[in-house]
């Protein structure tokens, strides 16, 4: 197996930096093809050097931020392999990563196979992510909402309805389904949308746990989609989740447990803003005035 891995990047070069090694250490690995999406923190300057000198690692310039699906789709046509990996800048591999992956894929017969894509903080290390998620517990995919708990050790191959977005497939298919850049500013959805568009063409996806990946949660990130915070971020949350499931409606109806669409839309947006703008300034109020009271009773 010959395989193109497209990296989209975004204001993350110390990530970008840390992460390519894993990918060119990889002897499936012909060619890296970063695809710089308006970055203004040096990353084209990096590239510029780094590929000077490397025969695997090239780069594509959009100039200007288009985002992910456009870059994505760039980078695939630009592609020389039979196989491409979809990768992200803040994705680390583990030793023999294609090899599992690709000897699992015709196992399983998937067109579509990720790894075990665990989200692991910058501070911690590998084998302490590895013990942290191997305790958690419950479905890979949650139907109701129509997401993954990537981290999950699901311990066999598994054909599942949607999978982590780093995946491995035929050029071919990449380019067939492609990615659909009505997604925006976070892009959330972008991933799933290819995933089901693939399922409605037909084709089979996969997760093997056995060929392992990291996400890093990176502190203080401003990078990629993260420069998108707070309301923003959830603003558009909400906005491409409709977009999404207006597109899939009938197959969503179909294979997932969402119910009323009206319903659907309104649990999971008001879950949403509920988890990530009501609480946490509450939780920062408890957690400082929990401290004053064991101050106070400590002096």
């Amino acid at each position: 197996m010959e395989v193109s891995v497209i990296i989209p990047t975004k204001d993350r070069l110390d990530s970008l930096r840390k992460i390519l090694p894993s990918f060119l250490m990889q002897e499936e690995v012909r060619e890296v093809i970063v695809v710089v999406d308006g970055s203004t923190d040096g990353t084209l300057e990096f590239l510029e050097s780094y590929c000077a000198t490397s025969d695997v690692v090239r780069y594509l310039d959009n100039g200007v931020n288009r985002g992910i699906p456009v870059s994505r789709n760039r980078g695939m046509d630009a592609a020389k392999c039979e196989y491409i990996f979809m990768a992200e800048d803040d994705l680390e591999l583990t030793e023999s990563f294609f090899k599992t992956l690709s000897s699992h894929m015709a196992a399983v017969g998937a067109d579509v196979i990720c790894g075990r894509n665990i989200f692991r903080p910058d501070t911690e290390s590998a084998e302490d992510a590895i013990t942290r998620t191997d305790h958690l517990e419950g479905p890979y995919v949650n139907m109701k909402t129509i997401e993954v708990e990537t981290s999950i050790d699901i311990h066999n191959d598994q054909i599942e309805p949607i999978i982590a977005s780093p995946m491995l497939a035929k050029a071919n298919l990449f380019r067939e389904v492609r990615y659909n850049d009505i997604y925006r500013v976070n892009f959330w959805r972008e991933e799933t949308d290819f995933q089901i568009s693939a399922r409605e063409h037909g084709y089979k996806l996969a997760c093997c746990p056995h060929a392992i990946c990291f996400n890093f949660e990176i502190t203080n990130d401003r990078g990629g989609v993260q420069a998108a915070v707070g309301l923003r971020r959830e603003k558009w949350v909400i906005i491409n989740n409709w977009r999404f499931f207006n597109k899939h409606e009938d197959f969503i109806r179909a294979n997932f447990e969402t119910g009323n669409k009206v319903v659907y839309i309104l649990k999971f947006s008001v879950g949403r803003i509920v988890k990530y703008i009501v609480m946490p300034p509450i939780i920062r109020v408890l957690s400082r005035t929990k401290r004053r009271v064991l101050g106070s009773r400590a002096s």
